[in-house]
């Protein structure tokens, strides 16, 4: 009876933790709003590492032609072209839920293309599932693969591209950390412009075993007090 009483304390358990852990979880955000709008030339962003030159900040408010509702980053700075990563890579388990969205928009200064370049620095070959992307990078996506320690996409971003809420999700099958970056290779001080960047690393779906033992636990729990219950009956 003891060891049943433990089982189904450990299912009920497990369940209000799955049950908490599963809620969303932001790990990073950054919407650059801390920065002074419309500052050129700029070699630190907070939260990210920049590599290769500049990044521009551009307000909601410009000299450039540029339609934004709030602060933005030129990712092709005076002088460009840079590369953002994340300062931090983020851990994740077995059965997470890893979700990374951002705001992205063209140029929007005359008709030119600009390249962009995305991509994710992995702790080394990391299988998972169900990965699915939207918005510019809505071409990824695989049922069951493996990422490894640099993944990286490129784009032909036009100049009149709108702000496009673009992002992707996996689930992971094995453990390990993550960082993303975001760049351009565009030398003409004129690149893609970033906003909004988001990542969520949340607990996923309970596995149908796990389910299954807890069911079990509080089956052993309900005869365990009926048996109780018998017994007090018996000595009354």
């Amino acid at each position: 009876m003891r060891f049943k009483r433990m089982l189904a304390a450990a299912a009920f358990g497990a369940l209000l933790s799955g049950a908490t852990t599963a809620q969303a979880g932001v790990v990073f955000f950054q919407d650059f709003e801390s920065l002074t709008p419309n500052t050129l030339s700029l070699t630190t962003l907070p939260g990210f590492t920049v590599s290769g030159s500049t990044v521009d900040v551009v307000g909601a408010v410009n000299p450039y032609g540029i339609t934004a509702s709030s602060n933005v980053i030129d990712l092709d700075g005076t002088p460009g072209p840079a590369t953002i990563l994340m300062s931090s890579a983020y851990a994740f388990n077995a059965g997470d839920i890893v979700s990374l969205s951002f705001l992205l928009g063209g140029a929007q200064r005359g008709s030119v293309s600009d390249n962009f370049k995305f991509g994710a620095n992995f702790s080394g070959v990391i299988p998972v599932t169900g990965l699915t992307s939207f918005g510019v990078i809505g071409n990824i996506g695989c049922g069951a693969c493996s990422l490894g320690p640099n993944n990286e996409n490129n784009y032909n971003l036009a100049g009149n591209t709108p702000f496009t809420n673009s992002g992707m999700s996996f689930t992971a099958a094995g453990a390990g950390t993550i960082a993303f970056y975001f760049g351009t290779s565009s030398r003409d001080n004129i690149g893609p412009l970033l906003d909004n960047v988001k990542l969520d690393i949340s607990a996923g779906v309970p596995e149908p075993s796990t389910w299954a033992m807890m069911l079990i636990g509080f089956a052993g729990l309900g005869l365990a007090a009926r048996r109780r219950r018998r017994m007090a009956d018996a000595a009354a």
